[in-house]
C-alpha cells in the first residue's frame, strides 16, 4: 500500500490518526518497521520511502531538500486521510519540518528528533569526507550495524546515499522558516550531533507551541527504548486531534 514516496506496512482503515515517519541519514522505512505495533490499533503507520534505498535503490539519492520535500508533500496530501502527524528522525526530521510547512493545516504535530534546529550549522562536512572517513563518522554515531561492516561491497553501495543525504542536512543551515504546528523535539542526553541545546533551539520555528522530551542516550537513542518515543508521540498528538 503506497505510492513510490509512501508506504503502509500495516494498514488500518479505521484507524483515528496516522503518523508519517521520515528517516535519519542513510536509512530507510523499515526502520520504523515496529512502530506499526507500538503504535496500536487507533493509529496507522506510513513511512517516507526516499530515493537510493530500499525499493528505490535503484534511483539516484537527491542533494537538495526541495527536491525530496515537495514530491513527499504531495504524496501525503493525495494518499493520508487526515488527521496526520509528521515524525522525523535526524535528517528525517529538518524533511519533516520542510513538508509540514508545505502541507500547513494538514498536519496536527510535527515531532522532530536528534536534529539540530533548521537555522543551525550541521556541523562539520561529513558529506566531504571520504568512504572511510564517512564510515568512521558514521559508527561513531552509531548508525552502522555490526554485522554490516563486515561487508564492505554492500558499504561502498550504501556510502553514496549517506553522503547525499548528509549534503540535504548541511542545506538547511540559516533557514529561519517557522510554521503554525505544534513541535515537540526529542533529544538524546549523550547525542555527539546535535546537544540538547541545539535541538531545543527548535522553539524558534513554530508559533503553535513547542516541548522537549529528552531521553538517555546518543544519537540513536530510539532505538533502545522505541515505545517510549511512540508513548509520548501518541499522547502529544491524541491531545491535538481530539
Amino acid at each position: 500500500m503506497g505510492s513510490s514516496w509512501l508506504i503502509c506496512p500495516r494498514p488500518k482503515p479505521d484507524a483515528a490518526l496516522r503518523v508519517v515517519c521520515v528517516p535519519y541519514a542513510g536509512g530507510g522505512a523499515s526502520a520504523f518497521w515496529d512502530w506499526a505495533e507500538l503504535l496500536g490499533d487507533s493509529v496507522e503507520l506510513w513511512c517516507a520511502v526516499l530515493p537510493g534505498r530500499e525499493r528505490r535503490f535503484a534511483e539516484t539519492a537527491e542533494t537538495e531538500a526541495a527536491r525530496i520535500s515537495g514530491p513527499l508533500a504531495e504524496a501525503i496530501r493525495a494518499e493520508i486521510r487526515k488527521p496526520l502527524v509528521l515524525f522525523g528522525h535526524s535528517m528525517g526530521g529538518l524533511i519533516a519540518f520542510d513538508v509540514a510547512r508545505r502541507l500547513g493545516d494538514d498536519v496536527e504535530h510535527l515531532f522532530v528528533s536528534a536534529a539540530k534546529a533548521p537555522h543551525l550549522a550541521f556541523g562539520g562536512e561529513p558529506h566531504l569526507l571520504d568512504d572511510d572517513g564517512l564510515l568512521d563518522w558514521m559508527t561513531l554515531l552509531g548508525g552502522v550495524p555490526e554485522d554490516l561492516l563486515a561487508h564492505k561491497e554492500m558499504l561502498a553501495l550504501l556510502l553514496p546515499t549517506l553522503r547525499a543525504d548528509l549534503a540535504v542536512c548541511a542545506g538547511f543551515h540559516g533557514t529561519t522558516e517557522v510554521v503554525d504546528v505544534p513541535i515537540t523535539a526529542f533529544s538524546g542526553t549523550d547525542d555527539p550531533l546535535a546537544s540538547v541545546a541545539e535541538v531545543a533551539a527548535w522553539q524558534d520555528h513554530t508559533v503553535a507551541g513547542f516541548d522537549l522530551v529528552v531521553r538517555p542516550g546518543g544519537h540513536f537513542y530510539l532505538k533502545d527504548d522505541p515505545a517510549a518515543v511512540t508513548g509520548v508521540l501518541l499522547a502529544a498528538a491524541r491531545e491535538g486531534v481530539q
